[in-house]
């Protein structure tokens, strides 16, 4: 299945779940094409300074979007369908993030410009926030836990069963708890 149609099918099963639930907030649009993939160690949404446009939006701030997927159930996602991971070496009181250096290649920390505010879909408002990290960069956080997402994830939740790895990192879901297996 394309990389396009697993985004359409995660964003129609978002909007779905939120209209179930009764939510008012209207979905933002569905990009027209998914965004090229970035090559390895580079950031895409959510993981930028100013080269993170999405396609298709007029905003080129990052995205978390409440996603349903088989394995995991609701997890949260950037608008591409990279998976967002939370780290048990990180605090999420206060929020911390201890993910640096050579850790920081392999799981790249989800970055903004200071004061920008993601797109949002299914994600409370109020849970996301933001930390500085070591280095001076500012990190999104859910729930208080920095956000990352893996170097290698390609987008479009091929691995959403691959929660716990190295029993530290783990998909996070819209509330900021750790994804597991239903």
């Amino acid at each position: 299945m394309s990389r396009s149609r697993l985004a359409l099918i995660g964003s129609v099963l978002a909007a779905g779940a939120l209209a179930v639930a009764g939510c008012t907030a209207a979905p933002p649009p569905a990009p027209a094409a998914p965004p090229a993939a970035a090559p390895s160690g580079a950031q895409q949404p959510g993981g930028h300074g100013e080269h993170g446009e999405h396609q298709g939006h007029e905003s080129s701030a990052p995205a978390l979007w409440a996603v349903q997927t088989g394995p995991l159930g609701v997890v949260t996602t950037d608008g591409s369908g990279h998976l967002m991971y939370r780290s048990d070496a990180d605090s999420a009181n206060p929020p911390t993030s201890n993910c640096t250096g050579e850790c920081a290649q392999s799981w790249l920390p989800v970055l903004v410009t200071a004061g920008e505010k993601p797109q949002l879909l299914g994600v409370d408002p109020s849970a996301v926030g933001t930390i500085t990290r070591p280095e001076g960069t500012t990190q999104l956080t859910l729930a208080g836990w920095p956000l990352y997402r893996n170097r290698d994830d390609q987008g479009g939740n091929p691995n959403a069963g691959r929660s716990g790895l190295d029993n530290t990192w783990f998909v996070i879901t819209p509330t900021g708890d750790k994804a597991s297996a239903s």
